[in-house]
């Protein structure tokens, strides 16, 4: 162990005595709502200073004063409670609920997770969904798990693989494609090509020149292009007759299976996949595999896009 992490180790140990201090604002004070000899209390401050090097504390017969580096310490002490409390917390909370807190991003809960939840509640699960576009902070106990799409893994967490993802060109069901050979001869007033915004601008590949990219085509000459905030905007537009939207797999099946879009070009695989992620202590538990288990099995009972492909 260096120097540096003896004393991170000594600072821990002491974070009761600088709170108790900093509130009562004696040593006295501090001894008796510890519950311990004052001596006790001014061996442990003396350690810590004669440690850093720097006086904590500026002492009188009747009080004490906070030094620069005193306050610096106290607070740190007061946070890393607070932090412990709330784990303490949430530690309790695990045993004593079934319930999991799920986040999402707003498109794959819109066009996947809503129109599922009740048949978790059918096999005992109790879950609370979050939608979020940014990355819950599991750690932070700011959810238990969460799905994201992206190429993975993710630094310091416990990642899933859920599913693989393809790219797919989708349009209203009622487009009249019918007098083109492909989906680069269609018409020019179909090729208005719709697109997440959010898509465009991360490392997901979720954007139309990855798209063209991996089936080595260039895209249609004299192309209109809106963008959206979410893909399940984009896709709503697509099923209003806008354009046509780059839909992803586990965002597109339902709408083409109700009737309501059609594919439109061929599919493109992308090295962004689903992930359920947590951290490495919630993954342990029984709660996780179950959730885990779930989400497969509602994942393969999905029809595979290519079979839901309309003329």
């Amino acid at each position: 162990m260096n120097k540096n992490s003896a004393l991170v180790t000594k600072l821990a140990k002491s974070a009761a005595f600088l709170i108790a201090i900093k509130e009562q604002k004696s040593f006295a004070g501090a001894a008796l709502r510890l519950s311990i000899d004052q001596s006790a209390v001014s061996h442990r401050i003396r350690m810590l200073e004669e440690e850093i090097g720097l006086r904590l504390f500026e002492r009188t017969t009747r009080t004490i004063r906070l030094t620069e580096t005193g306050e610096i310490l106290c607070d740190a002490a007061e946070s890393a409670t607070a932090i412990w409390k709330a784990a303490l917390t949430e530690i309790s909370s695990e045993h004593q609920s079934n319930q999991i807190r799920l986040s999402a991003p707003s498109s794959l809960a819109m066009k996947w997770l809503v129109p599922i939840l009740s048949l978790a509640t059918e096999t005992g699960m109790n879950l609370s969904l979050d939608v979020n576009d940014e990355m819950a902070d599991v750690h932070a106990f700011e959810a238990d798990v969460a799905i994201r799409f992206g190429p993975g893994p993710y630094r310091g967490l416990h990642a899933d693989h859920l599913a693989d993802c393809e790219l797919i060109p989708v349009a209203n069901s009622n487009m009249d494609c019918s007098s083109a050979v492909s989906f680069w001869d269609l018409d020019e007033k179909f090729l208005t090509l719709l697109a997440d915004r959010r898509g465009e601008q991360d490392t997901t590949g979720f954007n139309w020149d990855s798209y063209f990219h991996e089936i080595g085509k260039a895209a249609p000459v004299s192309t209109k292009k809106h963008s959206f905030d979410r893909a399940d905007l984009m896709l709503q537009a697509a099923i209003s007759g806008m354009g046509i939207a780059l839909g992803r797999t586990l965002l597109i099946e339902r709408d083409i299976a109700a009737g309501f879009l059609k594919i439109v070009g061929p599919p493109a695989s992308t090295s962004s996949k689903y992930w359920l992620v947590t951290t490495a202590s919630f993954a342990q538990t029984g709660k996780y595999r179950q959730l885990l288990i779930w989400l497969k099995q509602q994942i393969s009972s999905i029809p595979k896009p290519g079979h839901l492909i309309t003329s």
